[in-house]
């Protein structure tokens, strides 16, 4: 049997025919631009959005301590107490203290007694002076008796004033609202002058601390917009403002601790709390910012966009390789790779190749 011939009459007929048929139309589908969407650059300050772990403190906290040394009475609160401002947290033993006082009263009594004798002498040797019954001398002597016996009313009534305060000083009141957060003593203990008796905080007043970057400190001002993110308390979001920036930086983490508070915080964020403080920081000079879907990344690293070449008709994209800076909420900050008249397509970049017939649509 003829191979060659018997091949040749598989062949179907018109195969030619067929063949040049299909390669004249895929090219013609092949031609047809690819619908596109695209946006223009913008050139404005960005914003950079920075993420910060902090914790909350107590504004004010306080280590409650007598003023002078005793023997503890009475202690009537324990860590959880809620407590105002004067209230009395813990009481010394003050007997000693009470008779002392009323016994300085007794002796601001006898003064003013003394003292309200000599007045009368002095008048009396004044009005008698008048028809010569009294020497001079007697006169001043009484006058000079009036001033003995004021300043030995003042002594007396310093000394009362005194014990009276040494009196008040057996009672350790609190020097504002707040919480006990640590009981420390016992009634029946001896305290000294300076030994802590109870632990007082209030957590009504709070600060929010965050260790920030040593980068970050020439940006920071007070109208920074700050909100705080509480995970403890299912993501609920509070606006924070801007307290302090303590100017001592952490010489191994190169940090410095910023201070936020919460105008409108909850009262179920207490001290010790964690939360996430987001910043929002504007850049000083103009960035050029391009919608992040425009971003086409790759494996390695690289990061391309489609810019609309319109000299051609229809019009072509050409891939450029851009460097991307920060990120600013659905904008991305292009460094490097781009200028701000070129259009970048932001839908349909995903089946593009460079040189591309593109048809421009919008939204």
């Amino acid at each position: 049997m003829n191979f060659q011939s018997f091949n040749i009459s598989l062949r179907p007929p018109g195969i030619g025919l067929l063949g040049g048929l299909i390669l004249a139309i895929v090219p013609a589908f092949a031609q047809e631009p690819a619908p596109v969407t695209v946006a223009q650059p913008e050139v404005r300050p960005a914003i950079e959005r920075v993420e910060l772990t902090g914790s909350f403190t107590a504004r004010r906290a306080a280590q409650l301590s007598p003023r002078l040394s005793g023997l503890v009475e009475t202690i009537d609160i324990d860590a959880g107490d809620a407590v105002a401002a004067g209230d009395v947290v813990v009481r010394l033993d003050d007997r000693l203290a009470e008779l002392q006082l009323a016994q300085a009263e007794a002796a601001v009594a006898q003064a003013r007694a003394s003292f309200d004798e000599a007045v009368r002498l002095r008048d009396e040797a004044l009005r008698l002076s008048e028809d010569r019954f009294l020497p001079d001398t007697e006169i001043q002597a009484r006058k000079s008796a009036v001033q003995v016996a004021r300043a030995a009313l003042d002594v007396a009534s310093a000394e009362r004033d005194t014990t009276a305060e040494r009196l008040e000083r057996h009672a350790i009141v609190a020097p504002f609202d707040g919480v006990i957060a640590r009981r420390l003593t016992e009634a029946g203990e001896w305290v000294e002058t300076g030994t802590a008796v109870a632990e007082l905080v209030a957590v009504g007043d709070l600060w929010l601390d965050v260790q920030a970057p040593q980068r970050l400190w020439p940006r920071l001002r007070q109208e920074t917009e700050v909100s705080v993110v509480m995970d403890a308390l299912g993501g609920r979001t509070f606006n924070a403002q801007v307290a302090a920036r303590v100017p001592v930086s952490n010489p191994d983490a190169r940090t410095f601790l910023l201070r936020l508070v919460l105008p409108d915080a909850d009262a179920d964020i207490t001290p010790g709390m964690s939360a996430r403080a987001l910043l929002r920081l504007t850049s000083d000079a103009d960035a050029l910012l391009i919608p992040r879907d425009a971003l086409i990344r790759y494996p390695d690293g690289t990061i391309t966009v489609f810019v609309v070449d319109d000299s051609d008709s229809p019009p072509r994209v050409r891939q450029r390789e851009v460097t991307i800076g920060r990120v600013d909420g659905d904008r991305a900050v292009v460094e490097s790779g781009l200028e701000a008249d070129q259009a970048v397509v932001v839908r349909g970049n995903e089946v593009l190749n460079d040189g591309d017939a593109v048809r421009v649509v919008t939204d």
